[in-house]
């Protein structure tokens, strides 16, 4: 059984800085249905996305600092999203 790491989605969108090479880039997907899990990154002037693989931990570690920086709550406390409320069902008109 493989193990997943909730609120992954949330890195979507997260710039990141690899320090090794002196670049930064943009998470544009996260991939858990391999056995390695991996995040796609769009690296400032390259063409394409690279597929950088992680650890499950690696991974979990990731989604952790994302979360102590921009969510204060608890991931259990966190509201879930709605949809906006649908427009009124009453008409205007003239009477």
């Amino acid at each position: 059984m493989r193990d997943f790491v909730q609120q992954a989605h949330r890195l979507v969108g997260v710039m990141l800085r690899d320090g090794h090479r002196n670049r930064q880039g943009k998470i544009t997907g996260v991939d858990q249905s391999r056995d390695t899990p991996a995040v796609y990154v769009a690296w400032t002037g390259q063409a394409r996305c690279e597929r950088v693989t992680l650890s499950i931990e690696e991974l979990r570690t990731l989604v952790s600092a994302y979360l102590e920086t921009h969510d204060r709550r608890p991931v259990d406390q966190a509201e879930p999203e709605t949809s906006p409320e649908p427009p009124s069902r009453r008409r205007a008109g003239m009477r």
